[in-house]
């Protein structure tokens, strides 16, 4: 209960900050009763503290079809998940996006923080220079917001982008 508290309210300053007005919880909790079912009970009981900020939930198996719908998963701003569902939908939403290779992840406790790319290493593309290290330079950028640089984090996201757009590879 404790750590479903904490993710939840994340989840709500999180929206907050970004100037967000939804957030979604993803669970199985119509299956998975009882640790799901609490998840989702914390959710709502969270969200009472955020009255500006709709909530609604949704069932990890309708939510992947969501978001491949092009036109639906613009309907989500936020989402809240169990740490298997999220693992899940942040490699679908990579993906999506072009590559499970070009997104960071940030696993953000009480105390510490760590940040990395989303898919961890690649000892198969090791000396075949194919290895992409844009995953991991976002998870830097994403290390960067966390400690209050923002402006570096901008800097470095927008080098990024540049040589991307720029063609080298």
């Amino acid at each position: 209960a404790p750590g479903a508290d904490r993710i939840c309210r994340l989840a709500f300053e999180s929206a907050k900050k970004q100037g967000r007005t939804k957030v979604t919880c993803v669970t199985k909790a119509n299956v998975v009763k009882t640790s799901d079912g609490r998840f989702l009970e914390n959710f709502y009981r969270i969200a009472k503290e955020y009255p500006g900020i709709e909530a609604d939930d949704w069932y990890i198996d309708i939510m992947t079809a969501k978001l491949i719908d092009e036109k639906r998963r613009r309907d989500f701003q936020v989402m809240v998940l169990p740490n298997l569902y999220g693992d899940i939908l942040s490699d679908v939403v990579a993906q999506i996006a072009g590559s499970v290779g070009l997104s960071g992840s940030a696993n953000i406790g009480k105390e510490h923080a760590m940040f990395e790319a989303i898919h961890g290493s690649a000892p198969r593309r090791a000396g075949q220079n194919l290895a992409n290290p844009s995953g991991l330079l976002l998870g830097a950028v994403q290390l960067l917001l966390h400690i209050g640089q923002p402006e570096v984090a901008t800097r470095v996201h927008n080098a990024w982008l540049t040589t991307i757009e720029r063609g080298i590879h």
